[in-house]
Parts: C-alpha cells; sequence; structure tokens
C-alpha cells in the first residue's frame, strides 16, 4: 500500500472513530433527557459518567425506566467505547511505528544520497533518483513539506541540514553524495563545509542562486556547482540557435520507447577490459553500449581513440539503454 493511502486511511479512521464516540455520546444524552426528562447538561454528564464508568456520586436518582435504559446503554456502549479507545490506540502506535520504521530503515543506508531540500529543485532531483532507482533520504525542515516527501514515498529526516546532527540522522557518513537544494546559497554553502568534514570521501553538489556563491561553494567543498538560471538561459540560447539537436536530446532521452541514458561507469581491477583498447575491447558489439568519454589519471577524453588503452579505476561516459548499460556495468566488473 502506498505511502499516501496509509496516510488517508489512518485519517479516515481517525475521524470515523471520533464521530462514532461523539454520536454515541449525544444518542446516550438524548435518552436520559426522554426517559428521566432531565435538561441536556445533566443527561451528558450521566452519559459521560456512565460510559467511562466512573459511577454516580452526585448524580439524580434514577427511577425504574431510568435504571433499565442505564443497563442497556452500559451494556451497548461499553463495547463501543472500548472498540473506539483500542482502535485509536492502534492508529498512534501504527503512525509512530512507521516513523520509528523510517528511522531504523535510514541508520542501515550504504552508498546512497542525501538531498537538502524538498522544494522544486529538491523534487527534480528526487524523481530523477526514482527513475534510476538510487536510494535516498530527504532532509527537509518545513513541517508540510516533510509530509509531502513521506506521501511521495521518500525516506525523511526532518530538520535543519546545517547542523551535524541532522545530517549524521540521514547517516551521511557513509552516503555517496549530497545534494544542497535549498534556496538560500549561504546555508547550502554551510551544508557543503559540514559534510566535507564528516564525509571527505563523498561527492557533493550545490546549487547556486547567486553566481558570486560559486567560488564560495567550491571552497567550502562542493565539486559542483549549478545555477538553476545559467543553465535555464543556455538551454534556451540553443533551443534558438540549435532547435533541431535540443529537440534530438530531448527526444531521445526522454521518450519512453527511446530509453536512452548517459551513465558514469567505473572500470575495476576484476574487469577484462583492463588492458584492452577501445578497438580490442569491442564494447559496442558486446554491450550495445556507446563509449562518448573516459576519465583517465584525472583527464577527460572526450571522443576517445580506438587505441586507448583502458586502465583500472577509468570511468567510461556510456551512452544506451538501461538493459546496454546493465550489460556495459558487467564488463566493467562492477562490485554488487
Amino acid at each position: 500500500m502506498a505511502a499516501n493511502d496509509v496516510n488517508d486511511e489512518v485519517a479516515r479512521r481517525f475521524w470515523v472513530d471520533l464521530a462514532r464516540l461523539l454520536g454515541f455520546v449525544l444518542f446516550g444524552a438524548l435518552g436520559f433527557m426522554l426517559v428521566e426528562k432531565w435538561d441536556f447538561l445533566d443527561a451528558l454528564f450521566m452519559t459521560v459518567i456512565t460510559l467511562t464508568t466512573v459511577g454516580y456520586g452526585e448524580t439524580h436518582p434514577l427511577d425504574a425506566a431510568g435504571k433499565i435504559y442505564t443497563i442497556v446503554l452500559i451494556l451497548s456502549g461499553a463495547g463501543v467505547v472500548l472498540y473506539v479507545i483500542s482502535d485509536m490506540v492502534e492508529i498512534f502506535l501504527r503512525l509512530n511505528l512507521g516513523a520509528r520504521h523510517m528511522k531504523n530503515k535510514i541508520a542501515k543506508y550504504v552508498g546512497h544520497y542525501v538531498v537538502c531540500g524538498y522544494g522544486r529543485t529538491g523534487q527534480e532531483v528526487i524523481k530523477h533518483f526514482k527513475e534510476n532507482k538510487v536510494d535516498f533520504v530527504v532532509i527537509e525542515q518545513d513541517p508540510e513539506r516533510c509530509k509531502l516527501a513521506v506521501t511521495d514515498g521518500c525516506m525523511v529526516v526532518q530538520g535543519d541540514a546545517t547542523t551535524d546532527e541532522t545530517l549524521m540522522e540521514a547517516q551521511l557518513q557513509t552516503a555517496r553524495g549530497i545534494v544542497c537544494a535549498l534556496p538560500d546559497d549561504s546555508a547550502n554553502t554551510f551544508i557543503a563545509l559540514s559534510a566535507k568534514g564528516l564525509n571527505e570521501s563523498m561527492k557533493i553538489v550545490c546549487r547556486a542562486a547567486n553566481p558570486g556563491s560559486e567560488a564560495k561553494m567550491r571552497r567550502a567543498g562542493a565539486h559542483m556547482v549549478i545555477s538553476p538560471y545559467t543553465i535555464c538561459g543556455k538551454r534556451m540560447a540553443a533551443a534558438v540557435t540549435h532547435p533541431l539537436v535540443t529537440e534530438f536530446l530531448d527526444f531521445v532521452m526522454h521518450t519512453p520507447e527511446h530509453d536512452l541514458r548517459i551513465e558514469q561507469i567505473s572500470l575495476f581491477k576484476s574487469s577484462n577490459l583492463i588492458g584492452t583498447t577501445l578497438k580490442e575491447a569491442n564494447i559496442k558489439q558486446t554491450s550495445g553500449a556507446m563509449i562518448l568519454a573516459v576519465s583517465q589519471s584525472g583527464k577527460l577524453i572526450s571522443n576517445p581513440s580506438p587505441e586507448l588503452v583502458f586502465q583500472e579505476g577509468d570511468d567510461l561516459i556510456a551512452l544506451g539503454t538501461e538493459q546496454q548499460l546493465t550489460k556495459l556495468v558487467g564488463l566493467a566488473g562492477a562490485r554488487s
């Protein structure tokens, strides 16, 4: 069952239980008003202490009809009250156990990604992660956005992403990378600085609203700084000057029947590709994927020569379908 379905069910059960309890109390009060001719307050008071089994103490004496009605009210009402109370306890436990289950699941994450902020930028990042079946944790401070993230099926840590405690709760120390997608450049810079201190090996990507913030973010530890306005401007310019190129890339990369992806794949020691040339590896015929570039010894080689010799630790930039890229991952000797 989806997270939003669970939340809807819990809310529905709570309101139904509350309406059932209030309805029965009002029904009981109406009965006392008719049988004993009491006013509403006395009838309501008698109903409440009857259903809660408190006792009568300082109440009006009952005649024979009132006693019979009270017996019926106790026998029928006790069951209703016990059911409502037990159901509400179950709802409370379900909500708390759900939060505890999420916390325990996050605590076991290794090699995941952390996304700070569930705004428009963060949601686009998460959409990509979901499409590629990547584990991630969202850090969000706003309660309403946290609820939305949980409803969307995300693992969520509610808190301030600029604090080490919140970052550690998201298991940043075992994460593969972090995306600082908050709208505040200062906050993103501070997160990058904290993340670098908690996990030096992770990749840090920051969103920058102000182009002047890029240098500060890089000094703080960000490996890449992305300005939505800069990217948007470049893409709009390309759409005007090279419309066919832009249309082709959109069609190929985002159309389901042409589900091509560009992936970064590392060569491990166990790979048979190591020591062979690009021509000898025959990757296109073996996997169907196309090698666009190779990162070797810290240098990015685009459109690599057929005579390029693969080495351990090389990163391949490849284009292909999910099935083709999976085959290339196997050739690269990637660990499961």
